[in-house]
């Protein structure tokens, strides 16, 4: 206790004699920044394990592959139903209290996981777990976007850099400490579990950010919602995340399955998409400063259709496997935080609007992994690349939708905050 007042004192001064300084509002908010980008970097080493982890949880409650992929149905239903809830209540209630409960509630989950020998026991456990890291991901995303507002892009591109390092971790930390372990899923999954806890501290510590734009948009009767540009971006998230996912939930069993290597090079292989998509964040972070995000986002989209074409014809060599598994990393990185850019660049942004953004991506971390599952079962591992390369191709077009549907909305959310 005299820790945290003592600390809280030491902020509260910063904030008195700092405040109306450059540097004072840069110290205060690199406090929330520290807080929020822990907790992605476990966010990241928690998502991550699954894809690595499937097999094996496979063998561990006796079910076939097909059938074990509804793991990420389970996680995702989860995931959906506390990115909604938690963005719902962080218009009402203060999100540090609710992103603690939800670290503990993580805790918890991913040391009962490897304890279970059922199936069914299992998806109970990872839904658990979805509802956890759903309201610690949009309470993050939106107390970040909260924090720095209209300056956020650099800084939201920075926290999904720290998700990427957690994310490209998690398969080389879970391959050598199931090396370690002699192949049992206990230390793996409990070795998450204590790398989780450093994340109290923050959320226990700093007072909750608060919606500035709340009173200015309830006094402001101009403001306009644009359902259509908020339907757009919500199918964007749904078949962005679907993808992510989808290639870094299976390109494991995708390499190790068909047999194109080892297991041990499957492993790295899902590392090297996931540390491209972590170098591609950091690459990401002055990109934002000089590179519209609706630029960007079409940059993205080309890129990935280009590496998912390049795996589809040469599927069984090496080369054109790590190249377009890095590739397609490279090209995904920055989609998510440029999608919360593009929309806080053109929408009030509220725990209700970021909540129906990742409804749509947990909707999407639900049911295009499940669907590559169905794939790889009935008509074999090569069209799960032909599968999301027709979902890229498809958000592409609804990235194009929304950027032109958001040309208005844009001037008119522009000419509000002129106004101010």
């Amino acid at each position: 206790m005299n820790l945290k007042s003592s600390w809280l004192n030491s902020l509260t001064r910063n904030k008195m004699g700092l405040m109306n300084t450059s540097q004072g509002k840069t110290i205060a908010k690199s406090y929330y920044f520290a807080a929020y980008g822990t907790a992605f970097i476990v966010l990241g080493l928690a998502s991550a394990a699954l894809g690595p982890m499937l097999p094996y949880l496979a063998r561990q409650v006796n079910v076939s592959l097909s059938q074990v992929s509804f793991v990420f149905t389970a996680v995702s239903l989860g995931y959906l139903l506390g990115s909604a809830g938690g963005g719902y209540l962080l218009d009402r209630f203060k999100g540090h209290p609710m992103m603690l409960v939800s670290v503990l509630v993580s805790i918890i989950a991913l040391f009962f996981i490897p304890l279970t020998s059922q199936l069914s026991l299992l998806l109970v456990i990872l839904f658990v777990l979805g509802i956890g890291q759903g309201v610690l991901d949009v309470g993050g995303n939106t107390n970040l976007l909260w924090v720095y507002q209209s300056r956020v892009g650099p800084y939201m591109n920075a926290l999904h850099f720290c998700f990427g390092a957690g994310a490209f971790l998690s398969p080389i930390i879970l391959h050598y400490v199931m090396r370690w372990s002699g192949g049992q899923l206990t230390w793996p999954y409990w070795s998450l579990a204590f790398l989780t806890i450093p994340t109290i501290f923050g959320f226990v510590l700093l007072p909750s950010p608060k919606n500035q734009e709340i009173e200015e948009t309830e006094k402001n009767s101009a403001h306009i919602t644009n359902s259509g540009l908020i339907i757009g971006m919500i199918m964007l998230f749904f078949v962005y995340v679907g993808i992510e996912n989808g290639f870094g939930g299976w390109i494991f069993t995708y390499v190790s399955e068909t047999e194109i290597t080892t297991e041990t090079a499957a492993s790295f292989i899902n590392s090297i998409f996931w540390g491209a998509y972590t170098l591609g964040r950091l690459l990401a972070v002055p990109l934002t400063r000089k590179i519209k995000a609706a630029h960007l986002l079409l940059g993205n989209f080309f890129l990935a259709i280009i590496f998912l074409i390049l795996i589809i014809i040469f599927p069984s060599n090496n080369l054109a496997l790590w190249v377009g598994s890095a590739g397609l990393g490279l090209a995904l990185s920055s989609v998510f935080p440029t999608l919360l850019v593009l929309g806080e660049s053109r929408l009030r942004i509220t725990g209700r609007i970021t909540g129906l953004f990742f409804l749509g991506s947990s909707l999407g971390s639900m049911l295009i992994p499940m669907l590559l599952g169905q794939v790889f079962e009935r008509f074999g591992s090569f069209h799960i690349i032909t599968t999301l390369l027709i979902l890229t191709f498809f958000g592409f077009g609804i990235l194009i939708f929304v950027i032109f549907t958001s040309n208005n909305t844009k001037e008119k959310h522009r000419s509000q905050r002129n106004l101010r």
